[in-house]
């Protein structure tokens, strides 16, 4: 497999540029392998992320049109509302949400200026900050729960059988077992930033 080092923001990259126009026809032959390779084994995995795609999409859309609240929203208050006293610190949310800082803060700006929760500084840590569900954002969780429940049956389980979804909860949990990893991940890179 080739290893090809990429130019950064403002940098040049570990080869010079006459080494690539040596060598269109070669990275253009092996790029055409590549994704003939990709084609060939991983269909599923573009089916399920099309699937994937297309419902979150929908239910996204019914959430804003229906409950004009952002399906990331829901998402966040479903979680807090898992949690005791509906607060969890902002670390743990965004951990429980696989989402950067930046993109947890800049959202719980939006939700708090929404009235749906609360931040807070941490009672034993200054540096922490804790989100609580608002009543508010209560009133919501509970006013978008039945359309949503709704949603996902028509979009989702509905379609499947029950050797589907019996099949589903078994393959699932395969999936999201997290085996130890090798090395660290892309996600990871980015957050350590």
């Amino acid at each position: 497999m080739r290893s090809v080092t990429l130019k950064g923001p403002g940098g040049q990259a570990g080869h010079s540029p006459d080494a690539d126009r040596d060598r269109p026809t070669e990275l253009a032959r092996d790029l055409a392998e590549a994704l003939a390779r990709l084609n060939q084994q991983t269909p599923l995995w573009q089916s399920f992320l099309a699937v994937h795609r297309r419902i979150v999409e929908q239910l996204a859309d019914e959430m804003l049109a229906e409950h004009q609240l952002p399906l990331e929203w829901f998402d966040v208050l479903v979680h807090l509302a898992d949690l005791p006293g509906m607060t969890a610190r902002q670390k743990e949310l965004r951990d429980r949400m696989l989402l950067s800082e930046s993109g947890v803060s800049r959202m719980l700006v939006r939700m708090e200026k929404a009235g749906v929760i609360i931040r807070s500084t941490a009672d034993d840590d200054r540096r922490g900050v804790e989100i609580t569900v608002t009543e508010a954002g209560r009133a919501a969780l509970l006013a978008a729960i039945d359309s949503h429940l709704h949603q996902v049956a028509l979009m989702f389980t509905d379609r499947l059988t029950a050797t589907d979804r019996a099949a589903l909860s078994r393959v699932l949990p395969k999936l999201l077992a997290q085996a130890a990893p090798e090395r660290e991940t892309g996600r990871e890179q980015l957050l350590r930033r």
